[in-house]
């Protein structure tokens, strides 16, 4: 059994952040819906969580402390609407939930670690960019076949998602041998679990205590959720029809945008954006392959019949997409080369400082500020992005009303700096040592080939391992024809 680390209280970003979720929950389609998933509720108070928790036979994270019952009462405390929200859509997809993890042999009970972490917002994004009601990492998609791009990205559908994170999460199971261990990977990287193994194995401490803090969080709120929801319960007066949706598919091979079905079909576009919301911006992209798009019910024979007049209902103006540019001052104000720009100020935009660390890549750091990497080469007066150096600043202007998100993470940033300089100190030794031992080959990659498909041709061999060995933060970049290292154990 994995241990807590002793923690007083939950975090107000934390709760925060589920709230956000929570609400944004509420501004869903199908709550207008009259005809959506009728039923009544059933809502009961209760003093003991202990006792509650006992009758769930959790077989993971079975210590309770305060920071559960800490998280429950936050729960317990949230707007009646809001409460009702989430455990009448949780109700929706509990059986769909509980039917993936079986199939994958996990327990049933992790069906309620999605609500716990996202509110079953399919929407939701993190300060971290995970995304969906799984907040599953562009990693952790990709490497399980889920399309992540510009205009698709689909850990924004429950039913895609599911299948995914249940499939990340069996991959951690057999490489970690606990249930405990698995789901901990899946919040927090199969790394920093790795690390954080070792680390304990060498000081006999708990392993927890080498943790982020957000483990102690995301385990309260898994806890107190699944209590809530065991608790309060939803009965729907008529069976969820999952056939109410999947029939009325239609296969596209050419680009649509929602509107154009709106216009003739009369079909609201929020309502299309329920039914897909994969689909980021409205548009389901024309691909070699059919894309399908699902169409409320008994509006199949209607685009059928309509399809033509639907495809030539065509404004280009609806597959532009508009993102906001960041006015620059004029060029007389810039410095040399190598100094940085001096006392730059932007309209709208609130200043931060990010203090580089090991192995930050311009890339992902603009990815987590939702900035390009070409605003922080110019706020910087960085001439090569390969040349930036760790403990050196970087100035991020982010927009006004999400600096309190931005600034919020800096002292986070700051413990997880020490805590991955403390692991590389106390692991670097033995992670090379071992490798020394192991048989080195070289693997080319052919065309196909990712690292889940490359590990899996090497008995022992994770994903992650591949990358850290190769020095690759992106499983997208490899190439065909690339030679990989790959250690043999």
């Amino acid at each position: 059994m994995l241990v807590k680390s002793q923690s007083d209280t939950i975090s107000d970003f934390f709760k925060l952040q589920f709230k956000n979720n929570l609400v944004e929950l509420n501004d869903l389609y199908c709550w207008s819906d009259t005809s959506f998933y009728p039923g009544n509720f059933k809502m009961k108070s209760f003093e003991n969580i202990q006792t509650e928790f006992q009758n769930l036979n959790f077989p993971f994270f079975v210590e309770l402390d305060n920071q559960t019952e800490e998280f429950y009462q936050f729960l317990n405390g949230l707007e009646v609407g809001e409460k009702q929200n989430l455990i009448r859509y949780f109700s929706f997809y509990e059986k769909e939930l509980e039917a993936v993890l079986k199939s994958n042999d996990l327990p049933i009970q992790l069906k309620y670690l999605a609500p716990a972490i996202s509110a079953m917002n399919s929407k939701a994004v993190s300060t971290d960019r995970k995304a969906g009601v799984w907040q599953l990492t562009h990693f952790q998609a990709v490497l399980n076949g889920m399309a992540v791009n510009k205009l698709v990205d689909e850990r924004f559908n429950v039913s895609v998602a599911t299948i995914s994170a249940a499939r990340q999460i069996k991959q951690n199971l057999q490489q970690f041998g606990s249930i405990d261990l698995a789901v901990t990977a899946f919040l927090l990287g199969n790394v920093k679990v790795r690390n954080a193994v070792q680390l304990a194995d060498d000081s006999g401490r708990e392993m927890a205590e080498f943790l982020p803090k957000t483990f102690n969080e995301f385990v309260a709120a898994f806890q107190s959720t699944a209590i809530f929801l065991n608790v309060n319960k939803f009965e729907n007066s008529i069976e969820r029809v999952v056939g109410k949706i999947t029939p009325n598919t239609v296969s596209l091979n050419r680009q649509l945008h929602f509107q154009q079905v709106s216009d003739v079909l009369g079909i609201p576009t929020n309502e299309l954006q329920w039914l897909n919301p994969q689909f980021k911006f409205q548009i389901v992209p024309g691909d070699k392959k059919p894309t399908k798009l699902i169409l409320p019910n008994g509006k199949w024979d209607d685009f059928v019949l309509w399809q033509d007049s639907i495809y030539n209902t065509y404004d280009s103006t609806l597959f532009q997409l508009v993102t906001q540019k960041i006015e620059y001052p004029p060029s007389p104000n810039r410095q040399y080369v190598r100094e940085p720009v001096k006392d730059l100020e932007i309209e709208g935009k609130t200043k931060i400082q990010y203090l580089l660390k090991t192995g930050d890549v311009l890339g992902i750091i603009a990815e987590d500020y939702d900035v390009r990497v070409a605003d922080l080469k110019y706020w910087n007066n960085i001439y090569n992005e390969r040349k930036i150096q760790a403990g050196k600043k970087l100035d991020i202007f982010v927009d006004d009303d999400k600096a309190d998100y931005y600034l919020s993470l800096a002292p986070l940033q700051k413990k997880a700096s020490s805590v991955a300089e403390t692991i590389q100190k106390s692991s670097t030794l033995k992670v090379f040592k071992d490798l020394n031992t192991a048989k080195k080959i070289e693997h080319i990659v052919k065309n196909g080939e990712s690292p889940y498909l490359i590990a899996k041709k090497y008995a022992g061999v994770s994903p992650d391992e591949i990358l850290e060995w190769n020095n690759i933060d992106d499983a997208r970049k490899i190439q065909i024809g690339q030679k990989l290292i790959v250690y043999l154990k």
